[in-house]
């Protein structure tokens, strides 16, 4: 079960190899030039920390989204290329899951947060599954499914108490400080940091791993970089 996680849904970027539940090694960095040249650079620097040949990889696991269009859609087309030609399967995890994956606990709910810019903010809430058995865990329980609003609308949908993780920016930060339902889940100026190891892992408790064809970018907003109408 040796398997790659890629991570590639903003500038900040991460590609892990994982031995079962012990991460072998891993690599976070920020994309500076080319996604694509950064990407495979850093892809093979991990196999060659972990010492594990590209033909040693039983599976690999990619955050699909929702995030920055251009370093999306080249940590998906790399992850399909890689295990079309492996002969390996490849599972979709989304970025929000992936950042609140970490700060779930048992009882608390996790509220993830993308910033879309003028779009207002792609988020999703989240609460710990339970156990299957003592020696099984559940994945995530999704609460709230991905969803594009203002600033304004998410708090008046958002399940209180919540912690809140992900992208927030300094409006999301001021409107939680101040809105009494909210105030309790704001914890300052904290960055969630996503980990190519927890795209492992949920692809693992998702069971997520099938057919790389199948997988595809996840989008709530038409990208920027669209075919004009004919």
């Amino acid at each position: 079960m040796i398997h790659l996680g890629i991570d590639t849904a903003s500038d900040d970027a991460s590609v892990a190899v994982l031995d079962g539940d012990r991460v072998l090694a891993h690599r976070d960095w920020r994309i500076a030039t080319t996604a694509s040249r950064e990407l495979l650079a850093n892809i093979e620097a991990v196999l060659r920390d972990a010492a594990v040949p590209r033909d040693a990889l039983t599976a690999i696991a990619v955050d699909v989204g929702p995030g920055s269009y251009g370093p999306l859609r080249v940590g998906v087309a790399t992850a399909q290329g890689i295990a079309l030609a492996l002969g390996i399967p490849l599972a979709a995890v989304g970025r929000l899951e992936v950042d609140a994956f970490p700060h779930l606990t048992p009882g608390d709910t996790v509220v993830a947060v993308h910033d879309a810019g003028r779009s207002g903010l792609v988020w999703a809430a989240y609460a710990a599954g339970e156990l299957i058995d003592t020696a099984q865990a559940a994945p995530p329980e999704l609460l709230i499914p991905p969803r594009l609003d203002t600033i304004e609308h998410c708090l008046r949908l958002a399940p209180a108490p919540a912690r809140w993780r992900g992208e927030l920016t300094e409006a999301l930060h001021t409107a939680l400080a101040a809105d009494p339902n909210h105030r309790s889940g704001h914890t300052g100026h904290t960055t969630t940091t996503r980990s190519a190891a927890d795209v492992v892992r949920l692809a693992r408790l998702h069971r997520a791993f099938g057919d790389p064809a199948a997988v595809d970018v996840v989008y709530l907003r038409p990208p920027s970089i669209t075919l004009r109408a004919q």
